[in-house]
């Protein structure tokens, strides 16, 4: 059928049967970049960090007594609720009618800006044992359902969020189901995990979870993982817990050598070498927990030692006495060691660290004596009581009591090889290397 006017008829238009075209699917990734940035930076909580908290806190009370709210910014109101549900002022009886002023409006009120920042109030100034923490999580309990969208995936997925109580424990059962931690929190609305309060509490509760299965190697990338993730800084409150809970299954047993070179390299990549001087979060882990790392670098050090000397020394008189000392190691004699190289050592070991699966955190000693020992490297050693110190060249072996004031310390910072040689009173040449070893076994 042809239109009246001689054009073509609907029907011939509907039998055509274009196929339609749509345009493809937008991208939401810059929309979901610039929600992310706003988050970042709206979404924060301010610090406590009042120039003047007793004047915040007088002048909110005089409010109170007065009734009188003219002219007071959201932003006040939110700086005071910070103060006194946080440590010193939430024990203090004289806040307690400003408590209970802005609980009486949690229980009334719908505007964001007032309840968002009092539930990061309550995430950063969590105790268990805080009565006023308490009563704050109960007020924002009963508000739930006028609290702002960000907070939905998090109440849905833990439920007892606001149940001091229950909280830490409810938030680690989550955790320990996510693949990635620090991602798995961020998606439910967590984002600011490396501080005092609930997130440590549930960290601390995780790592008690978590113990147990530290064995395994994917659970121990899972929370190393956690201690650093990808682009973000180390975790600093609860490192000492972490790193303890990671050397506590291996108390008294062998750890195996996959696990033991795995959990050194991240822990030194992630909180630096607790050697030559650890750091406050090693003093943290405590004296057992740190002699039992440095024994478990006993392996990479020695493997860091061959591999600087087989790169930087031709000498025959070092291949014989390697194989020894690796003997050594696998029956489990030498305890701890430590490594001291000339300049010339040092330069190229600062080069190479990565072949060794090393960040610039590794550390090691320096040997300083010139003239004929300018290319001196030492091997400073524990096996039992004694303190064993071998160089390469023709460097003899000194074996010193541990307890001798004449012994070299391990995890020096320089060490002289002439010096150490002329304290010695214990020493032999290597060859013939059998009468060597033979002689060393007999003095270790």
């Amino acid at each position: 059928m042809t239109g009246q006017n001689g054009g073509i008829s609907l029907s011939e238009v509907l039998a055509s049967r274009r196929s339609l075209h749509l345009p493809p699917a937008p991208s939401f990734e810059i929309l979901d970049r610039t929600i992310e940035r706003v988050i970042e930076r709206f979404g924060a909580h301010a610090q406590i960090a009042e120039r003047d908290p007793e004047r915040l806190i007088s002048e909110m009370l005089a409010r109170i007594r007065a009734w009188d709210w003219q002219k007071v910014p959201m932003r006040h109101v939110n700086a005071v609720g910070r103060l006194v549900f946080a440590a010193p002022w939430r024990d203090r009886p004289d806040c307690d009618p400003i408590r209970t002023f802005l609980l009486d409006e949690v229980a009334v009120s719908t505007r964001s800006g007032f309840l968002n920042p009092l539930v990061q109030t309550y995430i950063t100034t969590f105790s268990t044992q805080s009565a006023a923490c308490r009563r704050l999580g109960q007020a924002l309990a009963r508000a739930r359902e006028r609290l702002g969208a960000q907070w939905r995936a998090l109440l849905t997925e833990v439920p007892e969020f606001f149940d001091t109580d229950r909280a830490p424990q409810a938030l680690a059962r989550k955790m320990m189901q996510m693949e990635d931690i620090w991602r798995g929190l961020r998606k439910l609305g967590l984002r600011h995990f490396n501080e005092l309060g609930l997130m440590d509490a549930a960290h601390l509760a995780y790592l008690e979870q978590i113990g147990p299965k530290l064995t395994d190697r994917a659970e121990i990338e899972r929370l190393l993982a956690w201690l650093r993730p990808a682009g973000q800084p180390p975790r600093a409150t609860g490192a000492a817990e972490a790193i303890a809970a990671l050397l506590r299954p291996w108390a008294g047993k062998a750890v195996p050598e996959d696990l033991r070179a795995l959990i050194c390299e991240r822990l030194i990549e992630i909180y630096g070498d607790p050697r030559p001087v650890p750091n406050a979060t090693w003093l943290a882990v405590g004296e057992d927990n740190l002699a039992l790392f440095r024994r478990w670098l006993t392996k990479a050090e020695l493997t860091f030692f061959i591999g600087v000397v087989n790169a930087t020394q031709n000498s025959d008189m070092w291949p014989p006495r390697r194989d020894f000392w690796e003997l050594l190691y696998r029956q489990g004699r030498i305890a701890e060691a430590w490594v001291a190289f000339p300049k010339p050592a040092r330069d190229y070991a600062r080069r190479n660290l990565q072949l060794w699966g090393q960040g610039n955190d590794r550390r090691f000693g320096e040997q300083i004596a010139g003239g004929s020992r300018t290319n001196t490297s030492l091997l400073i050693m524990r096996i039992g009581d004694k303190i064993v110190v071998d160089g390469c060249h023709s460097y003899k072996t000194h074996i010193f009591d541990a307890k001798d004031p004449q012994a070299p310390k391990l995890y020096q910072r320089k060490y002289d090889c002439e010096d150490i040689r002329l304290r010695s009173r214990v020493s032999r040449a290597h060859n013939p290397i059998p009468n060597w070893s033979d002689w060393v076994l007999r003095h270790i």
